[in-house]
């Protein structure tokens, strides 16, 4: 099944990370919706090759526990805590393994996207701007989990307006061939989008509040244990 590039600017270089780790790598040529980018073969190729950097930061500075060696040319991302209250919201481990927490505005997120304009219309439509939004991820930067969680929030947001925004983000994302379903997993109650049965084929949208998380993971089981360390 095809693999794709994620639906935010950091989609990509998560995927890069795992694969420089030895997980699954998207397809050449797949672009993201909001950044617009294509063709990171150059990028993977580096982070496959081994190239160097330093060891992700979890939030509290610290380096995370058996982190493999990174690309340099990661996005800002990779060293930024602009919302440690949002970090805080992801887990700090899953399962026993050390996660890596980062966050970023969304002024600088979308600082390079070509459909900025309509993320700000969407915005708009809820009575918010960019200054009221912040993203965070949470990684396994060993790849022993082979996944991580996204977390999208607008302060004070209306929870099932950002909630039905991110999952039409997504499905858009993912392709005419996407089916919807509700389940629970993991205890939460999740919309679940899919097109297939690829390592990054599925994906697990959960909502509370003014935040949206959005789980990537190789199969519900994984899923399931991301989702129950979400507190």
């Amino acid at each position: 099944m095809k693999q794709r590039l994620k639906s935010v600017a950091v989609g990509l270089s998560v995927l890069v990370v795992l694969a420089g780790c030895g997980g699954s790598a998207p397809a050449p040529g797949s672009s993201s919706p909001i950044t617009g980018s294509s063709n990171p073969d150059a990028t993977a190729s580096s982070a496959s090759a081994g190239a160097t950097s330093t060891a992700p930061q979890s939030s509290g500075g610290a380096p995370a526990t058996g982190a493999a060696n990174l690309p340099s040319n990661l996005p800002p991302i990779f060293s930024s805590h602009a919302d440690p209250a949002l970090e805080s919201q992801l887990p700090s481990e899953v399962s026993g393994t050390p996660m890596a927490r980062y966050s970023i505005s969304f002024a600088e997120l979308l600082a390079d996207s070509t459909d900025r304009a309509s993320i700000d219309s969407f915005l708009q439509g809820m009575g918010k701007t960019e200054a009221d939004g912040s993203f965070a991820v949470a990684l396994d930067p060993s790849n022993t989990l082979g996944g991580g969680i996204f977390a999208f929030k607008v302060n004070g947001a209306d929870g099932a307006t950002l909630l039905a925004g991110i999952v039409a983000v997504e499905r858009s994302d993912m392709g005419a061939d996407v089916t919807t379903q509700e389940a629970t997993v993991g205890g939460k109650d999740v919309t679940v989008l899919s097109v297939g049965g690829g390592v990054n084929d599925t994906e697990w949208i959960y909502g509370r509040g003014d935040i949206v998380f959005v789980v990537h993971a190789p199969d519900e089981a994984h899923a399931a244990a991301f989702l129950q360390a979400i507190q």
